[in-house]
């Protein structure tokens, strides 16, 4: 089976519209390179718009992928809090994020993709966190954007996964659906990482993570709870962690776990460095994962001796 990994498309007609032929060209590979499953985790819009979320629906049905069999979707903190694009919008967003309606947001999103979503397993009206089996695969998605808080989440970027989601997610992973799969991959938006983690990466359109990338991450970019949600994840036996959240495409390994992030198939690490997206091939219980930059016929594997090149191709 070949499951194809992307995010962060950040759809948006209005300031960002090649975004949209980015993401078509970057699923027409994918599908063109035998993909059996396609997940994206989270921003699939850059303003919470309603009307970006249906052209990016319009843009699945147009390829034939708009059935749960063929693709999951997780929410982004983009997809319900939006952000800011013009230079006016940086003093008001704050104030957005303030007075938005989340549990509305959310609903509006899933309703959009609904189908995407009717024959997932969940414990909770939200929809999240859902276990989903496609084939040998079992998918645990989780909703990993966290409600606004003066503090802990100002402009809607932060990440945190309720002590329920973490209830509900080890009494779904009693499921037969869970025990029985030959690989157990969790999904959610917020990246995993620690600084040690990807010391030896360029993200960010080659802003190392020693400059601004890092301290943007202590501030509005962190997702609160990581070492409990590791600890969850061994507990119940993930084998695959995917997410997005920062724009760039690799791999590194937490607590034992490979996580990839699939945030580089809008925007380039280095311009002109082209796009990418992860793809998994798993075959009983051996697993590889290779980043592909799209439309060319390179495939690198993403181990740890040899990221930093999956960046600078």
């Amino acid at each position: 089976m070949r499951i194809a990994h992307l995010s962060d498309a950040h759809i948006n007609l209005k300031y960002h519209p090649q975004h949209l032929p980015r993401l078509r060209r970057t699923l027409e590979d994918a599908l063109g390179k035998n993909a059996d499953h396609i997940v994206i985790t989270g921003d699939l819009t850059s303003n919470a718009d309603a009307r970006d979320l249906r052209t990016t629906r319009r843009l699945f049905e147009s390829l034939g992928i708009m059935k749960s069999s063929k693709l999951t979707v997780i929410v982004g903190n983009h997809d319900l809090f939006g952000g800011p694009h013009l230079a006016d919008d940086v003093l008001s967003f704050p104030e957005r994020c303030r007075t938005l309606d989340y549990e509305e947001k959310l609903a509006i999103f899933q309703d959009t993709f609904a189908e995407l979503f009717v024959d997932t397993i969940r414990m909770s009206a939200q929809g999240y966190p859902f276990l989903k089996r496609v084939q040998q695969v079992c998918l645990l998605g989780f909703n990993s954007i966290a409600p606004h808080s003066l503090l802990q989440n100002p402009v809607g970027s932060n990440g945190m996964i309720s002590n329920a989601a973490h209830e509900q997610s080890r009494e779904l992973a009693k499921h037969i659906a869970w025990h029985t799969a030959q690989t157990r991959v969790a999904l959610l938006h917020h990246h995993t990482f620690r600084p040690r983690d990807i010391a030896h990466l360029q993200v960010a359109d080659g802003v190392s993570r020693s400059g601004i990338a890092a301290r943007l991450e202590q501030r509005t970019l962190k997702l609160h709870g990581k070492r409990a949600l590791f600890k969850l994840y061994k507990s119940i036996g993930v084998d695959l962690v995917l997410h997005g959240h920062i724009h760039f495409t690799g791999g590194y390994t937490r607590e034992g776990i490979p996580c990839l992030n699939g945030g580089g198939a809008v925007y380039p690490v280095f311009r002109g460095g082209g796009y990418f997206y992860n793809m998994i091939e798993l075959e009983g219980k051996t697993r590889e994962c290779s980043a592909i930059r799209v439309g060319k016929k390179i495939m690198v594997p993403l181990q740890e001796d040899n990221i930093p090149e999956i960046a600078a191709l």
